[in-house]
């Protein structure tokens, strides 16, 4: 029994010894086997030519059907702008299937870059409108949750946001598509804004003038500025 298990192991041993030296002997041999032939995309990429995916896919494709690095082959997509993942597959015998997620913009870094769905940085370009971010770069992710917060708050009197900054001094400004401009601190924001929103009607009507100018800052009111 232990000398049959020494000559298996001796077998095995010789084998992986000789596909070993075949490999070191004529390395580029083994690479001509089981070539990758078709690579095919899909998912969404409504802001990538196909072109330059396929050039970028190329560029990383290395070895054969069972020696490619997909790793490798994922992070080289991903160094392109508007590639937020991208799955690989293998698909037996010659193919190679990448599913691409693209980021979805919802507004601009001020004149960096984009911000997507997620409060993610990527740098790209795009030239329809978008709402501004202003603020530190590491505050992103809190200035996308405020903007959906602060934007489903204003969407009752039509007022949409065109910028929003994060102040050094840790307040909020918001200026609307139609220039009104909106201050609020950062110890209760969404609270504030519901305030105002709920009497917006009744300032217009008492004014009889367009409002330019909210500080939502005092803990009891808010003060108003108009046109002229």
């Amino acid at each position: 029994m232990e000398k049959n298990l020494y000559k298996f192991l001796f077998r095995i041993t010789c084998l992986g010894v000789l596909i070993l030296l075949f490999k070191i002997i004529s390395p580029y041999t083994f690479d001509d086997w089981f070539p990758i032939d078709e690579i095919t995309i899909s998912g969404d990429y409504k802001y990538l030519e196909r072109d330059q995916v396929m050039l970028v896919a190329e560029n990383y494709l290395e070895g054969n059907f069972f020696t490619l690095n997909i790793n490798l082959l994922r992070k080289g997509m991903k160094k392109l702008p508007w590639v937020k993942d991208v799955d690989i597959y293998r698909k037996w015998p010659n193919r190679i299937t990448m599913i691409i997620s693209q980021h979805k913009p919802i507004a601009r870094y001020g004149m960096q870059g984009l911000i997507n769905e997620e409060g993610e940085f990527f740098g790209a370009a795009y030239e329809d409108y978008l709402p501004i971010f202003y603020g530190p770069r590491e505050e992103i992710p809190i200035l996308t949750i405020k903007y959906y917060s602060f934007n489903e708050i204003l969407k009752e009197e039509l007022i949409k946001i065109h910028k929003i900054t994060f102040t050094k001094k840790k307040d909020w400004e918001i200026m609307s598509t139609d220039g009104m401009k909106i201050k609020l601190n950062n110890i209760r924001p969404e609270y504030d804004l519901k305030r105002f929103i709920k009497n917006y009607q009744n300032v217009l009507k008492s004014l009889n003038k367009r409002v330019t100018y909210v500080d939502l800052r005092y803990r009891d009111g808010f003060s108003i500025g108009t046109k002229n």
